[in-house]
């Protein structure tokens, strides 16, 4: 607690110097003095205010796929920070390009040269204000909205709250791990509160099955019941994983946590699979994010199983409207 506070009063210098450069950076692109682009095609942005962990990538391959069965030629634009999600979108979509680079004006102008896009998707695009959009989508964290309220580095936050104005949508995610549903109305009003044009609509992360890391075999939640597991993730919320991982009737013996987007090596693996040797532990669990990367190692040679949790976005609340927004774009 000491620790974090000492960190929260060094951090906040930075954070107002960041801030004042972000509100500067929109001030040029409001008076032009920036330039913003136009492409022919529709532009969806997919993204968020804080720091990782809103799930806004399953989002942005949901949304894909509804585009693509009503005959829409998508094509998805990532920046490629990571390189995570380069790799896990072809898996969590059908068919559907997806074009890597910083430069997202000249990725979309390619997708709709090589691909015939009459659509392009912007993965974490809210802060991309270079490319005109017809749509904004924000996902907001149910568990974790804004933190303490702060921009980076002294909190989670990309920009102010007065940014979420520039939305069109608010997706609020994982909204089935928040048991107090107050917190859920609460966070709707001051969504509302901020952008009252704005639709809100809800989300959760289904889990749909386990598979073999290695052969992709699927496994029955239900005979893994009564046994121990290793969690392994590095994603922006591991909190919201294992929560999930306990609402499934499993027993975690241990979460190995790393930090967003980190890069596991040998040394990783090492550590993991001395760790379950000594505690009796056969079987790693992780998520599809983070199997990407695991994939790449020679798991096989530990000893051990990794699983990997299966979900699905589903939305809870407001389906209809979302549609209608999402769809509306193409009216006119």
């Amino acid at each position: 607690m000491v620790f974090r506070k000492a960190f929260f009063l060094l951090s906040t210098p930075f954070a107002l110097i960041y801030y004042l450069v972000i509100t500067l950076r929109r001030g040029l692109y409001a008076f032009n003095i920036l330039k913003r682009h136009k492409i022919g095609a529709k532009v969806i942005s997919v993204g968020n205010i804080t720091w990782g962990g809103t799930g806004k990538t399953p989002v942005t391959a949901f949304i894909a796929d509804m585009l693509a069965r009503k005959n829409r030629r998508v094509s998805i634009l990532i920046r490629g920070y990571g390189n995570d999600e380069s790799e896990l979108l072809p898996k969590l979509t059908s068919n559907v390009p997806v074009l890597i680079g910083k430069d997202r004006v000249n990725k979309g102008r390619e997708a709709i040269e090589n691909h015939l896009s009459d659509t392009v998707l912007l993965d974490d695009g809210f802060q991309y204000i270079r490319l005109i959009r017809d749509l904004d989508i924000v996902c907001i964290d149910a568990a974790r909205p804004f933190g303490n309220g702060w921009v980076i580095p002294a909190g989670i936050l990309r920009e102010g709250l007065g940014s979420l104005k520039r939305a069109d949508i608010f997706l609020i995610t994982k909204a089935d791990l928040v048991s107090d549903k107050d917190r859920l109305e609460k966070l709707a009003r001051k969504l509302k509160s901020v952008n009252p044009k704005a639709l809100i609509a809800k989300a959760i992360h289904r889990p749909l099955y386990f598979y073999g890391i290695a052969d992709e075999a699927k496994v029955n939640i239900g005979g893994l019941k009564d046994r121990e597991f290793a969690v392994v993730s590095a994603i922006g919320s591991p909190e919201c994983f294992e929560k999930t991982i306990l609402r499934l009737g499993l027993k975690i013996n241990r979460h190995f946590i790393f930090r967003d987007h980190h890069a596991y090596a040998k040394e990783d693996i090492a550590d993991i699979e001395n760790y379950c040797r000594k505690n009796c532990v056969d079987t790693v669990i992780t998520t599809e994010k983070d199997a990407v990367k695991l994939k790449n190692l020679k798991l096989a040679d530990c000893g051990l199983q990794f699983l990997v949790l299966k979900v699905r976005l589903e939305i809870i609340e407001n389906e209809d409207g979302f549609c209608d927004r999402l769809f509306g774009i193409y009216n006119g």
